[in-house]
């Protein structure tokens, strides 16, 4: 594949610089290396689709040509790393040698398909540096992530540190769609929460190497969300103001197998109605999210109005049906850091309807398997055959008419 020497010289400096930051004790670095490693480094899902072997004296604009042509259909790919990862990468508790481990294969990836080094960055922050994050939005303290649904029998890194895997693809115009997915998980498979929102941005990022994008997009894998949404807030905050005032949208992606009902819930809620409708005293996401469900309404504009165009569009192209749900906005994921700000924002998932028991998320949608032993790849293609394929497939289609529009 081209330039294949050339990364995996990279990607040896690369995993020694990420590796040696575990800390020097042998105790630390045996913990860091697992036999993952063996895996990743000739783990390429699209070297059986490699044409540029067949493709001599072309100028680089006819090969990338025939590359984008070969692409395999949408959530092909994405399905190869959705089990890669239910099977080499499960586990992935939030501030864990595991987490981390997890956010270099992602990084690696992102490299061995073609992203420029300079475009590509892993961005690293501690507990102390979000702390404040815990207080404000759901009263935690440490201890409450060291608990065992959170991280099982894994302990901690030292320093208590986490990080946000960041790829940034250059557009025609300066303003920014972020599209986001967190990694980190219970101590499970976590196939549908969320290896599937993993799975979905490493194949975007892929097709989108050959796409027309007007916009920069910029894709963030996000640690430590379910403790608190913390990698997410780390990395709002570390956007300057310019930054903030030119984004476009938040493109959150969070299980995405839970159920056949596939849903996209946008709009925007300014800043302020966020913040007057705080609950007091609440400690978790769903007492919050439900109090927020009845009091704050969803709003529209021009660029919501848009991807409901998109979204009605689908049906008559692709034969794909998409819910549209604006409360969705509202349940608890990464997006919400963006949405308390005012900004504009898509989350995506997918999920049960009522009528199926279940832990309700939103009156008339429920999950099943979640932060359960049945949130496996395995699981759920033997239980619900067919849905893996087809909800990538959809939500594939649906996000590249999203990332290939002019806002």
């Amino acid at each position: 594949m081209r330039r294949v020497a050339t990364i995996r010289i990279i990607l040896a400096a690369l995993m020694l610089a990420l590796f040696s930051s575990c800390g020097g004790q042998v105790a630390e670095e045996v913990l860091c290396e697992t036999e993952h490693e063996q895996h990743a480094v000739i783990y390429e899902p699209l070297e059986v689709y490699d044409v540029e072997s067949e493709v001599e004296n072309k100028e680089i604009e006819e090969i990338e040509y025939q590359e984008a042509a070969a692409m395999p259909p949408h959530g092909y790919l994405a399905v190869l790393h959705l089990e890669f990862i239910n099977d080499n990468l499960y586990a992935r508790g939030p501030f864990t040698y595991r987490e981390k481990e997890a956010a270099a294969w992602i990084m690696e990836e992102l490299l061995a398909m073609g992203h420029s080094p300079d475009n590509v960055q892993m961005q690293e922050f501690d507990w102390f540096a979000v702390e404040s994050q815990a207080e404000r939005w759901f009263g935690r303290v440490w201890q409450d992530v060291l608990s065992p649904q959170l991280l099982g029998d894994a302990t901690p890194r030292e320093g208590r540190q986490s990080q946000n895997v960041v790829l940034t693809v250059p557009g025609q115009s300066e303003q920014k769609i972020i599209v986001g997915a967190h990694y980190d998980s219970p101590p499970y498979p976590s196939a549908s929460d969320n290896a599937s929102g993993v799975a979905l941005l490493l194949e975007s990022a892929q097709r989108m190497l050959y796409g027309d994008n007007y916009h920069t997009i910029v894709y963030v894998f996000f640690g430590a969300e379910e403790p608190g949404l913390f990698g997410a807030y780390y990395f709002f905050n570390s956007m300057s103001p310019e930054e903030q005032d030119n984004l476009v949208m938040m493109i959150n992606a969070d299980s995405l197998l839970e159920g056949h009902c596939l849903i996209f819930g946008t709009g925007y809620i300014p800043a302020q109605y966020w913040r007057d409708e705080m609950p007091q005293g609440a400690r978790d996401w769903w007492p919050v999210a439900r109090h927020w469900v009845y009091n704050l309404e969803p709003r529209s504009n021009s660029v919501t109005a848009q991807i409901d165009e998109i979204a009605a569009g689908l049906y008559a192209q692709h034969d794909i049906e998409l819910i549209n749900d604006p409360r969705f906005i509202i349940s608890p994921s990464d997006h919400w850091i963006f949405a308390w700000e005012g900004h504009t924002v898509v989350n995506l998932t997918g999920l049960h309807s009522e009528s199926d028991s279940g832990l309700q998320v939103i009156t008339g949608f429920s999950t099943r398997i979640m932060h359960s032993v049945r949130d496996d790849f395995h699981y759920i293609n033997e239980t619900w055959p067919g849905k893996i394929d087809a909800s990538m497939r959809t939500f594939s289609i649906f996000l590249e008419e999203v990332l290939l529009s002019r806002f």
